[in-house]
């Protein structure tokens, strides 16, 4: 019993019949043949305007029940009037028909299909199918002839006589007959179409895609490659650390590097700000390469100001609830102006109205604008009391190009067209590349201390690095 094949299950047989079937030269032909070895419960058997003609007997049902004893299948005859049966495309809708018919009626079984019988362009028609199939637990079957080699002996005639064929045929004899059975891998062609398109996904971080494909099951290593990208696809939707149970069920240490935050870790509110900020950033520059450059530009505005926002908080210490008051709002955190908190520190209010060219008013959101004075006020402070944890210039230099991405979004907001790479370096006259190496330098001089690791900006290139080695495993 070949691997493939499971005795447990439901079995049914899709067949055409052709000139070798139900025998040919004392020998079953491929229809009686899986019969005799597989025994499908049911068998819906596919007929030409010629094979109708042969079978206005029935002889193929005859056949099979009168050597097979002990088997008494169900026999469903689809006859299809087709006349021209060298022709390559009028065998596309039957086979269809055929296919979703037994979907509909047997769900659940293994359904045999017998890539012998009939023309070649019958078997090319059933070949392709089962290449592109899903939905369906196809097992392509395929028989030998006793000669192991093409038939050349005289073809089953309209005189057929099921009595006498049953005698003269040897496969009825124990010590004669063999089973001549082979399952060709047609799923190697799909294999290599899917892979190819999973490869072009990859390139473009389209994981929920890749996934749609892997639902064919086409792959050794499906369950792994479809655990990985389940992964990525959570993580990019931003599902923290709910997405690493994805992984924690692969038990594959090779993945360890990928897990958000911590493998061990499943309290979301212990996932520190600054990793939060380094993950939002990665999302971004898989948007940016994969062309998607206003929403790589869209992403970019909330982050910068969590960058600032742990620019005082992180780098400079301070407690943002003492300068701003805060707002709730489904466990996030917003700010706006305290005055009162403000005018607690000498000489800031007039730091921020100064960058602002305004008064300061109570209660509005805290703006990049605000957070950059408060950052200068209090790097100027430190530096005079010797404590230097940032220097201002290169603050300053890390917020004016910062700052640039604004006039990108302003631009998003008003067209009516995308934007591409081009237009971002045109309009915010600094590049992308140069805007992605500062934000990456500021994580490494400010985040490395905390256990920051630029892998964790190109973690998503690392799991389609790994997701491709897998793939070229498959054969």
């Amino acid at each position: 019993m070949d691997k493939n094949i499971d005795q447990n299950k439901e079995r049914v047989l899709l067949t055409f019949a052709g000139n070798s079937d139900p025998t040919r030269n004392n020998y079953d032909g491929p229809m009686l043949h899986i019969c005799r070895y597989y025994r499908p419960e049911k068998i819906y058997l596919v007929l030409t305007s010629e094979m109708q003609k042969r079978n206005e007997n029935k002889i193929y049902e005859k056949a099979i029940k009168e050597s097979l004893t002990d088997y008494n299948p169900i026999f469903e005859y689809i006859n299809t009037d087709i006349n021209d049966a060298h022709l390559f495309d009028i065998y596309f809708n039957k086979i269809n028909e055929t296919f979703n018919k037994i979907k509909l009626e047997h769900p659940n079984a293994e359904v045999l299909v017998n890539v012998t019988s009939g023309t070649v362009q019958i078997i090319s028609n059933l070949v392709m199918y089962i290449v592109d199939a899903v939905n369906i637990n196809i097992i392509p079957v395929q028989v030998e002839s006793p000669e192991g080699k093409g038939n050349t002996s005289k073809v089953v005639n309209d005189n057929y006589k099921v009595n006498d064929e049953k005698e003269n045929n040897f496969d009825n004899i124990e010590e004669f007959g063999r089973n001549r059975i082979i399952f060709p891998d047609l799923r190697q062609y799909s294999r290599l179409l899917a892979k190819n398109q999973i490869k072009e996904l990859l390139k473009k971080y389209e994981y929920l895609t890749c996934l749609e494909l892997l639902k064919r099951d086409i792959f050794q290593e499906n369950s792994k490659l479809n655990g990985l990208l389940n992964f990525a696809n959570d993580r990019r939707h931003l599902k923290g650390l709910k997405s690493n149970g994805k992984l924690k069920s692969l038990n594959d240490k090779k993945f360890d590097k990928f897990y958000y935050y911590s493998r061990n870790e499943t309290n979301e509110n212990k996932v520190k700000e600054w990793y939060k900020i380094v993950d939002y950033f990665a999302l971004a520059n898989i948007k940016q390469k994969s062309g998607d450059i206003a929403g790589y530009t869209i992403m970019l505005e909330p982050l910068i100001v969590n960058i600032y926002l742990s620019i005082l908080r992180d780098v400079l210490g301070k407690k943002l609830s003492d300068l701003f008051s805060e707002k709730r709002k489904e466990e996030e955190f917003s700010y706006k102006t305290d005055i009162l908190k403000i005018k607690k520190y000498d000489g800031l209010k007039e730091k921020i109205e100064d960058e602002l060219n305004k008064v300061l008013k109570d209660s509005i959101f805290v703006s990049n604008k605000v957070l950059i004075a408060v950052i200068k006020y209090f790097i100027e402070k430190d530096n005079r009391a010797t404590l230097k944890k940032m220097d201002l210039n290169d603050f300053i230099d890390f917020s004016e190009t910062l700052s640039k991405i604004k006039e990108v979004r302003n631009m998003i907001a008003h067209s009516l067209k995308t934007i591409n790479r081009d237009d971002f370096n045109s309009e915010a006259k600094v590049g992308i590349d140069t805007v992605n190496s500062k934000i990456i330098n500021f994580f490494k001089k400010y985040y490395t201390d905390f256990g920051y690791k630029e892998s964790m900006v190109y973690v998503y290139d690392e799991i389609n690095k790994i997701a491709n080695e897998i793939l070229e495993t498959e054969k």
